[in-house]
């Protein structure tokens, strides 16, 4: 009776014991995924980063200049725009970058399909630049809020396609 009491203590200690560590396995996935994504974007600080950042700081003044008015301003932004759009056209974005390194070949050369993503991502640069140069030539209320939307939907387009989803 007494070796039948020690077992199904055992067995309890033994379910609790299985119980626990198939909880904690169960509960560690999510943190292994968050470190492979965290691995993934190791890359957080890029020259296109600083670049896209500094465009929106731009985008932002111009807004600003817009509301109040200040055409000089205006044209101001929408010129350091146009440069920067064409800086940042030649940069490469770590998503097509960082992913060449797994599809080149054995050369180091990287695929078809990186260099089709770089020529889209050239191509919706340079979409972008067209809109920005509309802007500096514009001083038409309606016209430069109808290029102002297209600026966002094109910025909602390429950061979807082309940004590193890294935070």
């Amino acid at each position: 009776m007494i070796k039948t009491a020690m077992t199904s203590t055992t067995r309890i200690k033994r379910n609790k014991l299985a119980l626990s560590l198939a909880a904690t396995l169960f509960l560690s996935l999510p943190m292994s995924q968050a470190f492979a994504h965290e691995e993934h974007c190791e890359i957080k600080d890029t020259e296109l980063g600083d670049m896209m950042k500094y465009m929106k700081s731009e985008l932002r003044a111009y807004n600003k200049s817009f509301n109040s008015e200040d055409q000089a301003e205006m044209k101001e932004h929408a010129n350091e725009l146009l440069k920067l759009s064409a800086k940042a056209e030649q940069l490469t974005p770590v998503v097509i970058s960082k992913a060449s390194h797994h599809d080149a070949d054995s050369k180091g050369e990287v695929s078809a399909d990186q260099k089709v993503k770089f020529a889209l991502y050239q191509k919706e640069m340079q979409d972008l630049n067209a809109t920005f140069k509309a802007l500096s030539e514009t001083n038409d209320k309606v016209e430069i809020e109808a290029l102002l939307a297209k600026v966002k939907q094109q910025q909602k387009q390429g950061h979807n396609a082309f940004r590193q989803n890294c935070k």
